[in-house]
């Protein structure tokens, strides 16, 4: 969690956004940053409906008081709290502000605590997509390159240790590049048969979103590079591997996707490297081993 200072913003703020003048509660809401205010924050936030604001300043009003809420649970929290006991505050900003973005991410941290994967893979991605929305996360409230990596990674080991498929896009159509960070390598929570290179059901609505990416970034070309969990032999993975790229590629062809797919399979050789391993038991970490990785190239 980041905590950050407004001291030197409200010019920056003002100056890239010149009509916030003839918006009180931006104004005011960012004097009550500035002074730690998050009683006048609130009351700003309360009024931006009303006030003379567009409809930008107004969502910005809200997350500038939804930032002094979040600062003073980070500064509890790196004093020795319990981030779970901010989890009322931290749902009423969602709710009520619509982030920003280290509310999400936040909440996800604690959706993988109780292991709801499922919900944390959706909070990490909201996370990451407000996060490199540069109207309503300007550059003071925004995650620099590693954090925005981090989210990345995170919402994809969600993806891929929640029991039903999650999109690969939440708010939106799908992208690949976050605030200038390129991230062209996605890993997909495919699911097959076990021992074969079928889809369950679960893959199918999988291998349908991947596409549904691939139609809306357009690459070029893609690999798709196959894994297994280490149960079986190893010669028996590196083949069911390679057959299960190969029934993915095959899909996305047929679901028309006109680049070029080369397909490889790497069996048990590449263990998925979770961020916290002891999080998760052995049937969990295998199934975070299955996956399908997609180059984009």
């Amino acid at each position: 969690m980041l905590m950050r200072s407004l001291t030197a913003t409200l010019f920056v703020l003002a100056g890239a956004a010149p009509a916030a003048a003839a918006c009180a509660a931006f104004t005011g809401v960012t004097e009550a940053f500035n002074a730690g205010d998050e009683a006048k924050a609130r009351a700003f936030a309360e009024t931006a409906g009303t006030a003379n604001c567009s409809a930008d300043e107004r969502t910005l009003v809200g997350r500038i008081a939804s930032m002094i809420v979040f600062n003073r649970i980070s500064t509890e929290v790196a004093s020795g709290g319990r981030l779970s006991d901010h989890r009322t505050d931290l749902e009423g900003l969602k709710n009520n502000y619509g982030g920003p973005w280290q509310v999400y991410d936040a909440l996800g941290d604690l959706a993988r605590e109780r292991k709801d994967y499922e919900e944390a893979a959706k909070l990490y991605q909201i996370a990451l997509e407000d996060g490199s929305n540069k109207t309503l996360t300007p550059d003071w409230m925004a995650p620099d390159e590693q954090y925005i990596l981090r989210l990345d990674r995170l919402a994809g080991e969600m993806r891929l240790a929640a029991p039903r498929p999650v999109k690969l896009a939440m708010r939106g159509s799908c992208k690949v590049s976050f605030r200038g960070v390129s991230i062209k390598k996605k890993s997909t929570p495919v699911r097959y048969v076990f021992g074969t290179a079928d889809f369950t059901p679960e893959g199918v609505d999988a291998a349908k979103d991947l596409a549904e990416c691939l139609r809306a970034v357009k690459p070029a070309a893609i690999r798709l590079i196959g894994h297994t969990d280490p149960v079986g032999s190893s010669e028996a993975n590196y083949t069911l591997s390679l057959a299960r790229t190969e029934t993915l590629k095959a899909y996305l062809y047929n679901a028309g996707y006109a680049g070029k797919i080369t397909t490889e399979g790497k069996g048990e050789d590449q263990p998925f490297k979770p961020d916290d391993a002891s999080a998760y038991d052995t049937e969990t970490l295998n199934q975070l081993h299955r996956r399908v990785e997609v180059d984009l190239e």
